[in-house]
């Protein structure tokens, strides 16, 4: 009996039961309820039936109570200090990182009596210090669940409950630094260091994600080919890596199985330390445990049972990491590995040709790669799709063109990393991993270059064929075993997968502009098309998620819009101009049309930014200084030049385009001052839709220019719970009191006009 599993999967249940569902009121008595039907299936079972009954009720009452009891001690604590203001002190625990205006690093709290980690932001000269130094200064306490208005579990299912922002001056004292509990921490670093010294972009950023789990330093490009592609699971250090690395330390010890076990699997702890022991790693290290050690104490060698025991070792060691993406995206792949793929593998193999032994192993390799493939997407497509509006079609051939070669990679990145941190004599051998990196990456970007490589659910009619392909495959698995099922429910859903993916596309058909504001959050997107041709004004956010970029290419995949011939940039704010990098990715861009800094230079580096982008990518740019008339189609785009002098949000472009009688006006964050001399300056029309200045603010959308284009409809692009008090009460007022219908894209989504005729 696998008397493990059975009690941490129910554990497992309990604790998600927690996160997701049960309310804190209600948990203790749904353990008590819990408690009263063990009790009655024990009195009403007999025999191995009732013990696993027995252990499978005990499993789920104490992940309920496990959860319960944790959030007491770690969470509770740290959410009564959230408002407050003190002074503690704090000791690092890793190496800072750049955030925003300065530095974060995670801390630890040595004179609060907290429990757990917590978040820390400080000035640049944060950036200096290293793990184990101690910062003595004053602090603002802000909650690590409620985030902008909005409850998130991005910092609970890492261990982190709380946040923490500097304030003046702190003090700083050596503290552990240098001590051996953060080797770990100091060899990641040395690899990272010795990675951006001896590699190239862009496999530099690649191979230090490979080596330690940081992807930070993968460039926008490398990053969405690999997700696109199907491969970004390569660079999450998992059982791939592990396997490779207890492989190696046994090459070492020549297969002896105790002396791998005494002396290699510590070294496989320090490095799950190393690259932070995220639960892909964690969990991977644990089974490897359970492999290595089961012989040794007389235990068979159980996946099933290893898998739950890891799952457990998570759990206890940090319930609210159920809700981590990583840790249920792993171990949702491996149960696909374990529960999926063996059948695949069947069905694949069941004619397999006679052959020789080498074109043997290339055909067990390949059979299994893809057997392997569909079984982790069986699993994982609904999880993908859920946290990231993506399905990647084609990762089954990208992993046979990459998978084969990936131990040879991270064997050779590891061991010259290693070797040119140790001896920098080395560093001729760099050519070797960077030059496999570089096929890697390059696989990754051809393989996003074929057309329908990948999904993006950007609306219902794509969501509902993901149910209907997930019932088919239920359906065949429950009916009688006929062997052409699974290819009618595969031609099926490919037929239902081309008409949810054509419907937008005909719906749109027919008109002469059509106009849609792109959700990005607190930012502003708008695209515009006119028969063929297409123009974007702003691409940014600074909300979390899914990036502007990527936003804007779905909602242009969705309609049908193959490449942007003019990007409009209003201004150059983050929630404006930040997405271009990302947008750039994966769409073709004709033109930039961009303002010229004027008076104000706080936002040079964001310009300089752009054009390095606009020069990597061959994107003319042109500054407009006067008015400019563009062709859009049917329709015209008339571009206006910055008006006043003094800041970043007054230096800006504003954007009109008509189609017939109907017009949209676009201000970007301009306030009512240069909304004045706009409306004194040029003669605009009466317009049908106005995207809302700066989104909203009260300073913006006044009523000179209400009454001199008389809109009808307001469209204001905002974001969810943020914390700039967007859009103002005074701004939606005066546009009502204007008549206007007011829409949203925090309450609506994406919102789409479409004009014909006239």
């Amino acid at each position: 009996m696998r008397k493990l599993l059975l009690f941490s999967v129910p554990f497992a249940a309990g604790i998600l039961l927690c996160q997701y569902i049960l309310p804190e009121i209600w948990r203790t008595w749904a353990a008590l309820a819990v408690l009263a039907c063990g009790g009655i299936g024990a009195m009403l079972l007999k025999g191995r039936r009732r013990l696993a009954a027995g252990i499978a009720a005990s499993g789920l009452v104490a992940g309920i109570l496990w959860f319960s009891g944790y959030a007491a001690l770690y969470l509770s604590p740290a959410e009564a200090l959230a408002g407050t203001e003190d002074v503690v002190t704090l000791e690092l625990m890793d190496y800072p990182e750049e955030a925003g205006h300065g530095g974060r690093c995670v801390v630890r709290v040595l004179d609060r009596g907290l429990r757990g980690k917590v978040m820390y932001y400080g000035g640049y000269d944060l950036l200096d210090l290293e793990p184990g130094n101690r910062i003595t200064t004053t602090a603002k306490f802000y909650s690590a669940v409620n985030l902008a208005g909005e409850k998130r579990t991005s910092f609970t299912s890492q261990g982190i409950f709380l946040r923490l922002y500097g304030k003046g001056e702190a003090l700083v004292e050596p503290g552990g630094a240098g001590s051996l509990r953060y080797l770990p921490q100091r060899v990641a670093w040395s690899l990272r260091q010795t990675a951006e010294r001896i590699y190239g972009e862009p496999a530099r950023g690649f191979l230090t994600a490979l080596l330690t789990g940081e992807r930070d330093g993968l460039d926008v490009q490398s990053s969405m080919d690999l997700t696109e592609s199907g491969l970004i699971h390569i660079t999450a250090v998992s059982g791939l890596h592990c396997g490779i690395l207890i492989g190696c330390l046994g090459l070492l010890v020549f297969r002896r199985q105790k002396l791998t076990a005494f002396s290699g699997y510590p070294v496989l702890l320090a490095y799950m330390v190393m690259v932070g022991c995220t639960p892909s790693v964690v969990r991977s290290c644990v089974m490897v445990g359970f492999f290595l050690l089961a012989p040794l104490v007389g235990r068979e060698q159980d996946t099933p049972t290893s898998l739950a025991g890891a799952l457990l070792v998570i759990l206890a060691a940090n319930p609210f990491a159920a809700a981590s993406v990583s840790l249920q995206l792993s171990f949702a792949s491996v149960t696909g590995l374990l529960v999926a793929a063996p059948k695949i593998y069947a069905v694949l193999n069941a004619r397999r040709p006679s052959m020789g032994r080498t074109l043997g192993l290339v055909w067990n390799f390949a059979v299994g790669t893809v057997a392997s493939s569909l079984g982790v997407m069986v699993l994982t497509a609904p999880l993908t799709a859920v946290y990231f509006g993506t399905l990647t079609l084609i990762s089954v051939l990208s992993n046979l063109l990459v998978l084969w070669m990936m131990p040879v990679l991270f064997t050779a990145a590891l061991a010259v990393t290693a070797g040119c941190a140790l001896w920098p004599g080395f560093d001729a051998a760099a050519f070797l991993p960077e030059a496999m990196a570089r096929y890697v990456l390059r696989t990754a970007g051809i393989m996003t270059e074929i057309p329908g490589h990948c999904i993006h659910f950007t609306g219902p009619a794509v969501t509902l064929w993901l149910l209907l392909s997930y019932t088919l495959l239920a359906v065949c698995a429950v009916s009688r075993d006929r062997r052409r099922k699974y290819l009618f429910a595969a031609v099926i859903a490919a037929v239902c997968l081309a008409a949810a993916k054509a419907l937008p596309v005909m719906a749109l058909r027919g008109g002469e502009l059509t106009a849609a504001a792109v959700d990005v959050g607190q930012g502003s997107a708008t695209l515009l098309h006119s028969d063929g041709i297409t123009a974007l004004v702003d691409c940014g956010t600074l909300g979390t998620g899914t990036g502007p970029g990527a936003a804007v290419a779905n909602t242009m995949e969705a309609y049908g819009w193959d490449g942007l011939d003019y990007v409009i940039l209003t201004h150059y704010h983050e929630d404006h101009a930040g997405g271009l990098a990302e947008l750039l990715a994966r769409v073709n861009i004709g033109m930039f049309l961009l303002p010229q800094l004027l008076g104000s230079e706080d936002q040079a580096a964001l310009q300089e930014e752009v054009l390095a982008l606009a020069e990597r990518y061959g994107v003319p740019v042109r500054y407009v200084e006067s008015a400019e008339s563009l062709e859009l189609g049917t329709a015209r785009l008339q571009v206006y030049p910055p008006l006043s002098v003094g800041g970043v949000n007054e230096e800006g472009l504003t954007a009109l385009c008509s189609a017939g009688r109907f017009d949209i006006l676009v201000t970007g964050d301009m306030g009512a001052d240069t909304e004045r001399k706009l409306v004194e300056t040029y003669e605009l029309p009466d317009i049908e839709v106005l995207v809302a200045g700066h989104h909203g603010s009260k300073n913006s959308t006044s009523v000179e220019l209400l009454e001199t284009v008389t809109p009808e409809v307001g469209i204001i692009s905002v974001g969810a719970g943020n914390t700039f008090g967007h859009p103002a009460q005074e701004a939606m007022d005066r546009m009502r009191e204007a008549g206007m219908t007011l829409y949203r894209t925090d309450l609506q989504g994406n919102i789409l006009i479409q004009v014909h005729g006239d």
